[in-house]
């Protein structure tokens, strides 16, 4: 090698010559980024002997040794990691990356790293050894489901049905929440979820619109009244309550006693917030009759869970009622009643079941000036509109009710819950029971109803059920659970509750 000095500077000649300019073009164009160069442009990575003092290893956006396709599950920008989960093995890996990593959306454009979030299934490609990450592209294998509420999860059989499509719910699939991975428990049949797949298997849940918690004081006064959420809750207030509500900004209505109060609320995920109805002051009360007609005329009519003699005008307090029609043979009809003037005729007329279930619910709408009609339709909503003196809202289980309108009358509403006439069964004094034997000293409340103090039980209902744990200093957690019709006993476990901080 030949060096020689010239005004002050050194020139270097020879193979070393080559290889430093070499290695200066190459950092400059990777120090400019992946969109500067394309993959055609770079260089398969120098590599060289350390041993030897020659050249170090540089590895550029096109360089790799290893490929996946995984689920991105944890981002940290601060330590400029990714951790990932492989699909395949069923464990999770963490890369680095760097101002060299290129980042593309499904389509091949370059997005940034704040684009691509937990829970996306990615295409990676890395140098495995050195866990640096050179491209990470949204996955053109995969299809996206995004925020969406038309979703119906089977756990016994992991499926889940979004719109008309039934897919399998991977064993390995993960569910996240503001960027957390949570537990498949976390999520309950309102939250609105994004769902990612590939072919018919879903891998990822992500939570897009959650739930927060809302709890009533001072409304001793219209306990076995009714309350109002938006269009998301209808419920019967009981003594203690802590109901789980989709996050948003509501209107909440209650009424008991002849008395309706009305305030506004937010819910924040998994946040509680509260309502204070003590400053309400209830007149006396009012009631309105109602002279009902059933058809067929063996049928069977409960209002708010309590068998009705119907032969002569039934008073009932201004407000919200339930009603539930039965009649062997029949379709069971389950609506709401708002009485809101004194007097109102309201004829029910139930349709024969092809099926000859007498619990089966259906949606139907009632009129005050001598009709009722069936009208059932596959999305599970229904239009209603009464011109008489009371008025109904005829829902099912998790459906939706909207456009009925009429004096006093409270419109648009969602049934949180399932609910069904008593059967003759339940007047026997034997019952399975459900129940919690962990976390223990938490205020247990099933569907928005105060049970006890866990470890406790309750009397065993078949369905899903949103169960909500609460204790002072600590976070509030709802958890969905599946109740068998199997004649025992189940109990249910859950983690310890997280300390507020």
């Amino acid at each position: 090698m030949i060096r020689k000095k010239l005004m002050g500077k050194t020139e270097y000649s020879g193979k070393k010559a080559a290889a430093v300019i070499f290695t200066g073009l190459l950092l400059t164009g990777l120090l400019t980024g992946c969109g500067m160069l394309s993959t055609d442009d770079i260089p398969s990575p120098v590599v060289g002997d350390e041993t030897k003092n020659e050249l170090p290893v540089v590895y550029g956006p096109g360089s790799y040794d290893s490929a996946d396709t995984p689920i991105l599950v944890k981002k940290d920008e601060e330590k400029m990691t990714l951790t990932f989960f492989n699909l395949d093995v069923e464990k999770s890996y963490t890369l680095e990356y760097d101002g060299t990593t290129c980042f593309y959306d499904r389509h091949g454009s370059t997005v940034s790293i704040s684009q691509i979030n937990p829970g996306d299934i990615v295409d990676v490609k890395f140098i495995k050894d050195k866990k640096h990450l050179t491209e990470m592209k949204l996955s053109p294998s995969a299809w996206t489901v995004a925020e969406t509420d038309r979703y119906a999860i089977d756990d016994v059989k992991r499926e889940v049905t979004i719109g008309e499509d039934v897919y399998k719910i991977s064993k390995d699939a993960v569910y996240f929440s503001d960027g957390n991975r949570i537990a498949e428990q976390d999520i309950i049949p309102t939250d609105k979820l994004t769902f990612q797949g590939i072919g018919n298997k879903v891998y990822s849940l992500k939570v897009e619109k959650g739930h927060g918690y809302l709890r009533l004081t001072g409304h001793q006064g219209f306990i076995d009244g009714w309350i109002e959420i938006g269009y998301s809750v209808i419920q019967k207030v009981t003594e203690d309550m802590l109901i789980t509500v989709p996050e948003g900004k509501y209107q909440v209505k209650i009424s008991g006693s002849g008395t309706v109060a009305e305030k506004s609320v937010v819910i924040n995920r998994n946040s509680e917030s509260s309502l204070d109805f003590s400053d309400v002051e209830f007149a006396k009360p009012k009631t309105g009759k109602i002279l009902f007609s059933l058809n067929p005329a063996s049928a069977k009519l409960y209002v708010d869970g309590e068998q009705t003699n119907v032969s002569e005008a039934v008073e009932l307090s201004y407000g919200l009622h339930q009603l539930i029609c039965k009649a062997e043979g029949y379709t069971t009809i389950t609506q709401y009643l708002n009485v809101g003037q004194p007097t109102a005729g309201i004829d029910i007329t139930l349709e024969k079941s092809e099926t000859d279930d007498k619990d089966e619910d259906s949606t139907s709408s009632a009129s005050g000036t001598g009709s009722a009609t069936q009208n059932s339709q596959s999305t599970g909503s229904s239009d209603n509109t009464s011109s008489g003196n009371a008025s109904t809202d005829s829902t099912s289980s998790g459906s939706t009710s909207s456009g009925s309108t009429s004096s006093g009358v409270a419109t648009d509403n969602t049934v949180s819950e399932s609910t069904s006439a008593p059967s003759d069964a339940q007047t026997t004094s034997t019952y399975y029971k459900v129940y919690i034997d962990s976390p223990t000293g938490a205020e247990i409340y099933l569907d928005g109803s105060y049970v006890g103090i866990s470890p406790c039980s309750f009397k065993k209902a078949e369905g899903l059920h949103v169960l909500t744990l609460s204790k002072a200093g600590y976070f509030t957690r709802s958890y969905t659970i599946s109740v068998d019709g199997d004649d025992k006993d189940v109990s249910f476990s859950f983690a310890d509750l997280v300390k507020e901080p």
